[in-house]
């Protein structure tokens, strides 16, 4: 089983992102997500971490596969992570400071 969980909060033609102050990932924009607790499932813990860093209870939400990724020296960074989107009807005002970064939904066409 991989170790952490990414969700990405879509609504009409945005997602949103959090732009994390910690490292690993400090300074980029990605879905809210972490670490699998001890006795969840990937699911449960997906839904978990998307209500401590947004406050958002997500309702239905949807596996997408998993994610692994490799060092520029061509091994395998050993960071697997499960994928799931939620597609949610709601109002959600950003950009919004948290303990984890900022929260702002992005247009899943742009570039920035």
């Amino acid at each position: 089983m991989f170790k952490y969980t990414v969700c990405f909060v879509k609504k009409n033609n945005e997602l949103l992102m959090l732009n994390r102050e910690k490292a690993p990932i400090m300074g980029v924009w990605n879905g809210v997500g972490g670490k699998i607790e001890k006795g969840e499932t990937p699911g449960m813990g997906a839904q978990r971490e998307v209500f401590e860093e947004t406050g958002i209870e997500v309702d239905s939400f949807f596996s997408k596969g998993t994610v692994t990724w490799e060092t520029p020296e061509g091994e395998l960074d050993g960071i697997y992570v499960y994928l799931y989107i939620a597609d949610e009807d709601l109002i959600y005002e950003t950009p919004k400071k948290t303990r984890e970064g900022i929260l702002d939904w992005k247009s899943i066409d742009s570039s920035s």
